[in-house]
């Protein structure tokens, strides 16, 4: 059983509930830890989607609270999620997530590949010509880049962008595009050897399967990757959605350990499967 989530949004940004809502349901359910990765801060695409510059202090703030609140019965990490373009340098946090939402152009125009599908579709039709495998390209070298330059403890949905496409069926989840991922574990392995097994698009967006797909994770095991189950919750009373799925999905990836935030000191905790 998964007792931990590292992946936790509150109402600061886009979450439903407060923080405070989510450490009671962990305690609920027996967690023996919790991790809040509020969005960071984005001055300039999407600044409504990620912590105004005032308002991350008072975040970190509460959070810490709620850690001498809480202690021992719940150990309580403060993090953040960045994205690729945003400045947050992860500083005064205990650790944060790398992940990348958006294509952008060279002209800065830009689409979120979990916001508007419609809005998706319009950016790749007109910059990438209507070859989704070359967005998928693009969306993958930004999370490379994203990792080179914010060196995060924990990599985000990894393969965010096949959100929408089990639906609209824009492109085949087949080589091409595995060949893109793999190209892109091949990169980040040495930077940032810990991914989530991600069941967030499962809770809300009816996906069938954690991020990454089951082909992408065996590669990743191959690499000698290490994973963190995660929900990405943004409504505490799905804290540990799918999570018996990830331990399945984990399973048949080969995997027989997998990482949590620990309950003491020491940030990361291996847990036999």
């Amino acid at each position: 059983m998964i007792l931990s989530n590292p992946h936790t949004h509150s109402d600061y940004v886009d979450g439903k509930s407060p923080a405070r809502d989510s450490v009671e349901q962990a305690l609920k359910l027996g967690f023996v830890s919790l991790g809040f990765s509020e969005h960071a801060y984005q001055p300039v695409i999407d600044p409504a989607c990620g912590l105004v510059k005032d308002v991350r202090q008072k975040y970190i703030n509460e959070i810490y609270a709620l850690k001498a609140e809480y202690s021992p019965r719940i150990r309580i990490w403060t993090g953040l999620e960045i994205d690729r373009m945003s400045p947050d340098t992860g500083e005064g946090l205990d650790y944060f997530l790398g992940a990348n939402h958006y294509l952008t152009a060279p002209n800065g125009d830009y689409a979120g590949v979990d916001g508007n599908p419609d809005r998706l579709e319009e950016y790749v039709r007109t910059y990438c010509g209507s070859d989704w495998i070359r967005a998928c390209g693009e969306y993958f070298d930004g999370l490379v880049s994203c990792v080179r330059a914010k060196k995060p403890d924990i990599v985000a949905h990894f393969d965010l962008i096949v959100k929408y496409n089990r639906h609209s069926n824009w492109f085949r989840e087949d080589e091409a595009f595995l060949r893109l991922g793999r190209m892109a574990m091949d990169k980040i392995i040495p930077l940032c050897d810990l991914i989530e097994v991600n069941t967030g698009g499962m809770a809300r967006s009816d996906q069938p399967c954690p991020y990454p797909v089951l082909p992408l994770l065996k590669y990743w095991r191959r690499l000698g990757g290490k994973v963190i189950p995660s929900s990405d919750c943004h409504y505490s009373p799905l804290l540990d959605a799918y999570f018996p799925r990830a331990e399945e999905y984990m399973r048949q990836a080969g995997y027989d350990s997998y990482y949590i935030l620990g309950r003491g000191d020491t940030l990361f905790e291996e847990v036999r499967l």
